[in-house]
């Protein structure tokens, strides 16, 4: 810090010291060397300035969504595109704990925080372009800010110390895990619940919802004999159209009984990662999957829907649970999720409930549905035992990485 002090403040005063004194006193060589002092300060402070404004620090990340334990290569590319060189350069990047990086460099920690600093040095020749490779493996759910990074080097004469930040920062999401469901699980198979055939098919003939008048090109096996003669003209039947098979996830991050409590972690990754398995599932088999929740994720505080998708992707899903957290207000939220849910709820439809609680509220609001064939699936978290309806049928258990049916 002292030589850093003297080359960067004192030389400059130093020069021009000199040379005052050379000048008034009239040595020639006190003057010259104060001149030679004030130039090279000067020299510097310009080649400090170039090249501040020259180089560049940029951050790549190889991919922006990855599965717990898989290793997401990143690099931290340098350019000098000044014709001197750069010697003895420190490069740092800020990283959450989150994330274990391999690669070059230091990992520095700071206790009691939730970052960490990936440290090392480099060199950059005139005019040359330096790449720092490393990887990181995500061993916790969440969306991970990597960023920002910083160099901190020094002009060719060595006489400043310059600091080159890139502020931005990159976002890797780390999607749950996922566990392999029974082969039971399906106790009714969705893939037949609320569509006959093929979705092309005509409507369902005994889903009769009403009649209408006749339409040149209506079918004639659809007219209303009763309805065209009481009303005096021809009147065909109104068929219900045929919905797609649909599945819908429902997700309760509720860990402890009350708020105040604070969260069960382990139990909160468990249930996220049971919602992401049965919507991955679900996708897979080609079904229409919703997903909705009371946890809250970036724009959607107060609980979340997705609608349903005929052609979901199941990262998109899997990234709205990578980024979901649990908030204070879940309970009073579950009515607002739930009122949004029963506007698209088919009938014969399939809900999966995924909570390692089973609130009152859910039981006001699904009875009614479950009468006109709703199947409701309740999927169970933790070794905790639940008071449930007696018209809830279909009830897994999952601990410890095992499924057990009711």
């Amino acid at each position: 810090m002292i030589w850093k002090a003297w080359r960067q403040e004192t030389i400059p005063i130093l020069g021009m010291v000199l040379a005052w004194v050379g000048l008034f006193s009239g040595h020639l060589t006190i003057l010259i060397a104060g001149l030679f002092f004030w130039g090279l300060a000067f020299l510097s402070s310009y080649l400090a300035r170039r090249t501040l404004e020259s180089i560049s620090v940029s951050t790549r990340l190889g991919e922006q969504y990855a599965e717990i334990g898989e290793t997401v290569p990143t690099e931290m590319v340098v350019q000098n595109p000044a014709p001197w060189p750069i010697l003895d350069m420190q490069w740092k990047v800020e990283l959450p704990q989150a994330v274990d990086p391999h690669g070059p460099g230091t990992i520095l920690l700071t206790p009691g925080s939730a970052r960490q600093t990936l440290a090392g040095t480099v060199w950059a020749a005139g005019r040359q372009r330096v790449r720092v490779q490393y990887g990181l493996i995500g061993h916790e759910r969440g969306r991970w800010n990597i960023g920002p990074a910083s160099l901190t080097f020094r002009d060719p004469l060595s006489w400043n110390e310059l600091v080159r930040e890139e502020r931005r920062q990159y976002h890797l999401t780390i999607w749950p895990r996922r566990y392999g469901l029974p082969s039971a699980f399906w106790s009714q198979n969705p893939e037949s619940g609320t569509i006959r055939g093929n979705p092309w098919d005509p409507p369902d003939p005994f889903r009769i919802i009403g009649t209408r008048p006749y339409h040149p090109g209506d079918p004639v096996r659809q007219i209303a004999p009763h309805a065209s003669a009481r009303m005096g003209r021809l009147m065909v039947k109104q068929l219900e159209p045929m919905s797609d098979r649909s599945v819908e996830v429902l997700l309760h991050p509720k860990t402890t009984e009350a708020h105040w409590q604070g969260i069960d972690r382990d139990l909160l990754e468990e249930t996220i990662s049971v919602a992401a398995t049965v919507v991955e599932a679900s996708v897979n088999r080609g079904l229409v999957t919703g997903l909705s929740s009371t946890g809250a994720i970036s724009g959607h505080i107060r609980g979340y829907t997705l609608a349903a998708e005929r052609r979901a992707h199941a990262g998109e899903l899997l990234t709205a649970l990578a980024w979901t957290q649990p908030s204070g207000t879940m309970d009073d939220d579950l009515p607002h999720v739930l009122s949004r849910l029963e506007r698209r709820l088919a009938d014969r439809a399939t809900l999966v409930f995924v909570s390692p609680y089973w609130p009152q509220t859910l039981t006001e609001h699904l009875h009614r549905h479950v009468l006109r064939g709703l199947h409701v699936i309740y999927l169970a978290p933790g070794d905790r035992k639940r008071s449930l309806p007696p018209w809830l049928k279909d009830v897994w258990y999952f601990s410890h990485e095992e499924w057990s049916r009711a």
